[in-house]
């Protein structure tokens, strides 16, 4: 048993991908200017990443992108924000980041 533990350690470690809460599915996710928000209400950034050094290889990049778009979606409903404006993901090669603002646009 103990030759399979190096095997079995990243399984231990990695992180669920985070989901949607059902009440964030219904923010919107834009990607744009921020000069097109002008008439919404500014609720702060955001932050959204999946996936860690040892466990990126176990998920694959897509399935990584949606659970960081999904805790985009949740930390936004958290602020009473129903819109979130992604700006240009970051370059890692090990997870998914994406910095985002989080308004309110339909009153």
């Amino acid at each position: 048993m103990k030759k399979w533990l190096p095997f079995f350690v990243p399984f231990l470690l990695s992180a669920c991908v985070t989901t949607a809460e059902p009440e964030s599915e219904n923010i919107n996710v834009l990607w744009g200017d921020a000069l097109e928000m002008t008439d919404c209400e500014d609720k702060g950034v955001v932050v959204g990443s999946q996936g860690h050094w040892y466990d990126f290889w176990l998920i694959g990049d897509g399935v990584l992108t949606e659970g960081a778009v999904n805790q985009l979606r949740n930390k936004a409903l958290k602020r009473g924000a129903d819109t979130i404006l992604l700006y240009s993901p970051k370059p890692f090669s090990t997870s998914v980041t994406f910095l985002a603002k989080a308004y309110i646009c339909h009153p």
